[in-house]
């Protein structure tokens, strides 16, 4: 297991060995498309999902990603924008949890371009993470907001490492869907998008929201590891 205050730059580089990630929801769409996509010399996945693992099982949690080096949250029960089931503020807290007490350094979750109305625009006409009050689309985004900030108030108080990624629609035709603004995010992208953020050197401590979205005009994909979209959503 990596030391908590290292990075995944870090055990590529000097150990030469295979990250150790756990994914959450991974019977999922959205893992499943992120699990074809990464390499699976560099990352050794521990899949976390019904029936073998419960997200809401924190003891169970704890003993399965016991020695890995990164948490990847996808796990979401009931997707409905209008409404919210209690268990998924269970399954975020349970993750965050288990990451602070296997002393696992860089925790990835799986947040929505829903936290942001679509409306709520910077001067430039984009949407991005600005840091400032934002209004969320629906309950959804609502929800997503408040696991985005439970993860900054962790990575200031247990200094972990925490990225927040606002998925755009992941779909299993792998194309671009008529919404309007585009959100779309291919498979390929949401490989590199996972990867650059695991492989990142980041300070204890570190916290980002990141929209995942393909090339497109609207949604700002700005961040700090490196991700740059391969393809184009209009």
């Amino acid at each position: 297991m990596v030391p908590l205050h290292l990075t995944g730059a870090f055990l590529l580089a000097c150990y030469n060995e295979a990250m150790k990630i756990g994914i959450t929801g991974s019977e999922g769409k959205v893992a499943q498309a992120l699990i074809t996509n990464l390499d699976s010399v560099h990352f050794e996945v521990t899949r976390l999902d019904l029936p073998n693992h419960d997200v809401t099982n924190l003891d169970d949690l704890i003993a399965s990603t016991h020695s890995h080096d990164a948490l990847v949250h996808l796990a979401w029960k009931d997707l409905n924008v209008d409404r919210v089931d209690p268990a998924n503020r269970i399954m975020y807290e349970n993750v965050y949890a288990a990451a602070i007490a296997n002393r696992i350094g860089l925790v990835i979750m799986g947040s929505s371009n829903h936290a942001r109305d679509h409306n709520e625009r910077e001067s430039d006409g984009q949407i991005r993470y600005s840091g400032k009050p934002e209004t969320p689309n629906n309950p959804y985004g609502e929800e997503k907001q408040l696991m985005e900030s439970r993860g900054k108030q962790l990575a200031d108080e247990y200094g972990l490492r925490v990225i927040c990624l606002r998925i755009g629609n992941v779909n299993p035709e792998d194309a671009p869907k008529p919404d309007k603004p585009t959100r779309w995010i291919s498979h390929r992208d949401l490989g590199q998008l996972v990867s650059k953020a695991l492989e990142a050197d980041l300070e204890p401590g570190h916290f980002e929201v990141v929209y995942g979205v393909s090339r497109q005009s609207v949604f700002d994909w700005v961040n700090s590891f490196g991700y740059d979209p391969l393809d184009t959503a209009e």
